[in-house]
């Protein structure tokens, strides 16, 4: 495999996609943030109904992940993005515009987080599902990688940037600017020349029946499923320890919200790393390899976290916490490569639709879980707990073999 300097983004379709990426990916991470700011900001709402808002701008994902995935399989993919880039910017500019004489109403701010989030469910399905139609199959893990860094980079700087905008110029003007990143992708993809068909009948017209055929296709392949199984134990296992971090700095040890802001900032610069040499060490290692190898090299990591006594320790943990995520995400990109590669394109967008509902789903139970045993045995218990099954949900892997013909 050849990589030449500058790569796919010399390619117009790849960059056009790359850039709708870009502009996408940093309204959608400030819209979380900037969101429930205009809630707790010129509303002035109760501590509950702004996590309303937080929870509705990720409840979509569970209640339409899986439809999601059958309705990309059924329409022109490109079109579908841009469809949802357009609708993501109206909703969030309507904010600007109040349909309420007095101002923004509560019950139409949770209408736009609502329809925000159930578009972005829409969006993020279909691009992972639309690369393959842009690049060769030997450049999936290049594309993939640019892509993983992008979303890295959004998920530490968009946050930032949104309470930058939110501060210096109000809320008005920084939901503008987020309805401009939506309809700048919008803009982007609509120049991309390749040839965005409609996907061929499949002969069973039931959108329920298209769904199923996706769940199973994922669960019968002997790759997939130990990716969803394993995947989604990792997952389980590191929301349990994220969710516990917080109570064993602060509330445990008296570190300062700073101190464990800090702390996850390093997370999100181990994903911008991880998505830097992914693709250097999917080449040296070989995709298969690269799936198992960074998640069990990194893994033990997540034990320093639970090993802390005191504040100045918080740091060692940290470092750990930057080489978790850095694994983590280079895996990632390997296996979204792998998945892609595997899969039918008539069953593309199901299959990452399970894909992300099986993974994502697993997430909020770990979350669950860990409080639940931190309020009966204490944060560290479950810190220890996380850990180990962070190691240990690594082991399926080891048996994974690729198959030398992609299944039918």
């Amino acid at each position: 495999m050849v990589y030449r300097r500058g790569g796919l983004l010399r390619q117009h379709d790849f960059r056009s996609l790359w850039l709708g990426a870009v502009a996408s990916q940093f309204g959608a991470r400030m819209a979380l943030v900037a969101l429930p700011l205009v809630a707790a900001g010129p509303m002035h709402a109760s501590a509950w109904q702004v996590g309303l808002v937080g929870t509705l701008g990720t409840v979509a994902f569970l209640v339409v992940g899986l439809p999601a995935g059958a309705v990309v399989d059924r329409v022109r993919q490109r079109r579908l993005l841009i469809g949802t880039d357009l609708g993501r910017a109206l909703l969030v500019a309507s904010l600007a515009v109040p349909a309420a004489p007095g101002g923004v109403a509560l019950g139409q701010l949770y209408v736009v987080v609502l329809g925000v989030g159930v578009l972005t469910v829409f969006f993020d399905v279909a691009h992972q599902s639309y690369l393959p139609r842009v690049v060769r199959p030997d450049e999936l893990v290049e594309g993939n990688a640019r892509l993983s860094t992008t979303l890295a980079v959004a998920q530490v700087a968009g946050p930032a940037l949104a309470g930058l905008a939110v501060e210096l110029a109000g809320t008005g003007p920084a939901v503008l600017l987020i309805a401009v990143g939506f309809a700048g992708s919008a803009a982007y993809l609509a120049r991309i020349r390749t040839a965005d068909p409609r996907p061929a009948a499949t002969g069973r017209s039931r959108l329920a029946g298209q769904i199923r055929d996706g769940v199973a296709y994922v669960l019968r392949h002997p790759v997939l499923r130990v990716l969803a199984l394993a995947g989604g134990a990792y997952n389980m296992f590191a929301l349990m320890v994220q969710t516990m971090v917080p109570v064993r700095l602060v509330s445990e040890l008296g570190a300062s919200p700073a101190t464990a802001s800090a702390y996850f900032s390093a997370g999100g610069a181990g994903g911008i790393l991880g998505a830097v040499v992914a693709r250097r060490l999917t080449r040296r290692l070989g995709q298969y390899r690269a799936v198992w190898l960074c998640l069990l090299a990194t893994a033990p990591c997540a034990l320093l976290t639970p090993l802390i006594d005191s504040v100045g320790g918080i740091w060692l943990a940290a470092g750990g916490y930057l080489l978790l995520w850095a694994g983590a995400t280079a895996s990632n990109v390997a296996q979204v490569s792998l998945r892609q590669q595997l899969c039918p394109p008539g069953l593309l967008g199901r299959m990452n639709a399970t894909m992300r509902f099986l993974l994502g789903g697993a997430m909020p139970v770990g979350a669950l879980a860990g409080t639940v045993l931190g309020a009966a045995a204490g944060a560290r218990t479950a810190l220890w707990v996380g850990a180990v099954g962070l190691l240990l949900s690594c082991l399926p892997l080891l048996r994974l073999r690729v198959p030398d013909r992609q299944p039918a």
